[in-house]
């Protein structure tokens, strides 16, 4: 029956999808608003090659683990068919650290992710793929064995040096002007399509401005974001307590969810980050069972305005606490539930401009329970997150939905007609998140019969060749005992 199920669900998705506004990553507007976000470094994700292994121990956390440029190439369908559409690979200048941030000489690439041919190879198939890949740039903190900080002649760039680190002023013209050559110099001799600026701290807003108008001037798109709180002109908004609330939302059931009212289009959504205590940590600490709660995050920010923005790791439920345990290596040896699971939601965003940058309107929103509706010209959804204890009903009138309609749901295989007096009944589960797709009512569900016809005859198919193995096997035995 499970076989059945599979194929039905299958079926009922395929012929769905087909009837929402389709626009492949290539089609999409020059907007980031069409983006989602895949975080990663470069050394924790993925080792290809061991040409570039220099002094790698895989048993350190501290130490370079041996990721590298071509492993992120290697893993790239992994990520995009989780429906991600940019990868953000963190600085990839020469370093002292494994997350790129003790930055020695922004002239040259680090050798443990791998050289500039191979670093080139990786923008090219990227893009292939339809894939863009953003890198992160430092404005501060470097390591004091920096190139400028051997410089003389700059030694007034300079505010201090402690525990290892360079810290420069950020004040001085002749550093932001430095800074703004630097990136803009690296964006033009690499085909990058985004900036994650950090180290932000000192740094005068008009300064920052004046950088992000300078990398936008390369090429369009190119993207400049922040996950630091600033007033400068980012192409969105990144908001510390917006992600607080979310990871609150969802590390437990029944909990305030404010956090899914907040959200607009202009957020960077995500329930931890790089730098922050993972959501598998907090759910554990509520002892949950992670991966449902990642389900429901991630399943409801795939549904939301704004930009989703992921860990990696968060696919395979990766703990931690501070970076020791948080940036592990990406083990890909793993269960695939929860990896279909966000397959499967991110296709409708990424089949769905509506999905994406339609309308919301919140129908309901009380401790862990919420409804609203995504919406265009071109379609409708309905958006059902019962991330709570219990079974949920919800009874929306023809009003939200209109005349003559059926809601059609994505992933429990529900259709629903309007009651006698006009209303649509959605019950849902504990812990799920569904997504309705609203629809002129047709009478009987065609694809729905045919989907269920289809599988009834591979169910009986499936029966008759184990019966009929099941024969020949007893005429085999029965032969060997004549002889």
């Amino acid at each position: 029956m499970k076989l059945t199920k599979w194929i039905v669900t299958g079926l009922l998705m395929s012929s769905l999808c087909l009837s929402t506004t389709l626009v492949s990553n290539a089609e999409t507007n020059n907007s980031i608003h069409n983006e989602s976000i895949y975080d990663l470094y470069v050394d924790r994700y993925f080792n290809k090659i061991g040409t570039n292994d220099y002094d790698v121990n895989p048993k350190d956390p501290n130490a370079f683990a041996g990721g590298d440029f071509l492993g992120v190439m290697e893993k790239m369908t992994h990520i995009s068919d989780m429906g991600f559409t940019t990868i953000s690979i963190g600085p990839v200048f020469a370093t002292e650290s494994y997350d790129g941030k003790r930055i020695l000489d922004f002239d040259e690439l680090e050798r443990h992710f791998g050289t500039t041919e191979e670093f080139n190879e990786l923008l090219d198939k990227s893009h292939e793929k339809d894939l863009k890949i953003m890198v992160e740039f430092p404005l501060n903190n470097y390591s004091e064995n920096h190139i400028w900080a051997k410089n003389n002649e700059k030694s007034d760039w300079i505010l201090s040096k402690e525990n290892g680190q360079l810290h420069l002023d950020l004040t001085n013209p002749d550093v932001q002007q430095a800074l703004i050559d630097t990136i803009v110099k690296f964006a033009e001799t690499y085909k990058i399509d985004g900036v994650k600026l950090s180290e932000l701290e000192g740094a005068p807003t008009p300064f920052i401005n004046e950088l992000i108008e300078a990398v936008k001037e390369v090429r369009n798109p190119m993207y400049v974001i922040a996950l630091e709180e600033s007033e400068a002109d980012f192409d969105l908004d990144y908001s510390e307590q917006l992600m607080l609330d979310f990871r609150d939302t969802f590390k437990n059931t029944d909990l305030p969810s404010e956090s899914i009212s907040s959200a607009n289009e202009n957020n960077l959504l995500m329930v931890d980050h790089l730098l922050t205590e993972r959501i598998t940590y907090h759910s554990a600490l509520e002892n949950m069972f992670p991966p449902t709660r990642i389900k429901m995050a991630i399943g409801t920010l795939l549904t939301l305005p704004g930009v989703p923005y992921m860990t990696y790791g968060t696919e395979i439920a990766m703990n931690g606490q501070n970076a020791k345990d948080s940036h592990q290596i990406m083990n890909f040896r793993v269960d695939e539930e929860l990896i279909e699971y966000l397959k499967d939601m991110a296709s409708i965003r990424t089949k769905s401009e509506t999905m994406r940058t339609g309308k919301m309107e919140l129908l309901e929103n009380k401790d862990g329970y919420a409804v609203y509706k995504r919406y265009s010209d071109e379609e409708t959804f309905i958006v059902v997150i019962n991330n709570t204890s219990e079974t949920k009903r919800i009874d929306i009138s023809s009003e939200e939905i209109g005349e003559d309609k059926e809601l059609r749901g994505l992933f429990e295989s529900d259709t629903v007609r309007a009651s006698d007096d006009g209303s649509y009944r959605l019950v849902l589960d504990r812990e799920i998140v569904e997504v309705y797709q609203v629809k002129e009512d047709n009478g009987l569900n065609s694809a729905y019969i045919a989907a269920m016809a289809i599988a009834y005859l591979l169910f009986m198919l499936f029966l008759i060749i184990v019966w009929k193995k099941g024969k020949q096997r007893r005429l085999d035995e029965e032969k060997k005992v004549k002889k």
